[in-house]
């Protein structure tokens, strides 16, 4: 009963791991070849894997409901909702933008409640709470951003990143629906397709063509972040979405926050206080409520 909560879980850790490696590659060749590269990496482990574990024909589940869901989540993530949340952050500045777009769990809870009919109960939506609440918290502590654009109100810019928690909510709701009668592997190979197909035109774009063809170090410096990310964080967040319901799946799954805490301080790039344990304690109290009501 564990497992769909400990794999969404670990998507947030391996999505920790990776995003720091991500976040410096996209500023030397863009964020479309940091993203194309996960799709072709991906698609090209998770359709081997497929290939050597058999189990029939290679997208034998797949219908055209659970296609048009897993092409929605794509779109609500690598094609649109991305794009949109770095359009928030360049506005209101990272810190800001992540705050608000960190809450989408609240969206996919509401909707899980109200559509599908999951129970939710006072415990377990002051956990939803708590956990939302307390990684939103860490990211509002977070030094990402210079003084003055972490202090900007751009209402344009804080409308985006509301609409892009909303986009991220419907990821996990089109993942969850889409992965229905479907084999995992299927499931990835058939997300991580789209998204290249969706991504290729994007390095046409002036602003992606001047950026340099490969990151320091060259792409293979970036492959085992890659790895870790595209075939054990992807697969976790899959089978962790499909297992539990919205409000426990998309809550586990959006902790890298909280997991990249400690890391930070270790690395001398953040610092430990009073406020940064009340949020932690939030955070690891609101989890412990959703994994208990499992």
């Amino acid at each position: 009963m564990f497992l769909g909560p400990v794999a969404a879980f670990t998507a947030s850790a391996t999505w920790a791991f990776a995003t720091t490696r991500y976040s410096r590659a996209s500023r030397e060749v863009g964020s479309a070849r940091v993203n194309l590269a996960r799709a072709i990496v991906a698609t090209s482990a998770f359709a081997a894997l497929r290939l050597a574990t058999g189990g029939g024909p290679l997208m034998s589940g797949l219908t055209i409901g659970a296609a048009s869901w897993l092409v929605l989540s794509i779109v609500c993530s690598y094609a649109l909702g991305d794009s949109l949340f770095l359009t928030a952050s360049r506005r209101v500045g990272v810190t800001t933008a992540l705050s608000i777009a960190s809450t989408y769990p609240l969206w996919a809870a509401l909707w899980g409640t109200v559509i599908d009919r999951e129970p939710l109960g006072a415990l377990r939506g002051a956990g939803m709470l708590l956990a939302v609440g307390g990684v939103t918290w860490l990211v509002r502590l977070g030094r990402g951003d210079g003084g003055a654009e972490a202090n900007r109100r751009d209402r344009g810019g804080i409308a985006l990143a509301l609409v892009t928690s909303l986009f991220w909510a419907f990821n996990s709701i089109g993942i969850k629906r889409g992965s229905v009668g479907m084999n995992l592997l299927d499931v990835n190979v058939f997300r991580f397709g789209a998204a290249f197909l969706l991504l290729l035109p994007q390095l046409r774009f002036p602003a992606e063509r001047a950026r340099a063809a490969s990151p320091g170090g060259g792409w293979r410096s970036l492959l085992p972040a890659l790895l870790v990310d595209c075939v054990l964080g992807s697969l976790s967040y899959v089978y962790g979405l499909a297992h539990t319901d919205l409000a426990v799946g998309a809550t586990l799954s959006s902790l890298a926050p909280l997991i990249s805490v400690p890391f930070a301080i270790a690395a001398g790039e953040d610092r430990f206080d009073a406020r940064r344990l009340a949020a932690i304690a939030a955070t690891v109290s609101g989890v412990a409520l959703l994994v208990v009501r499992c």
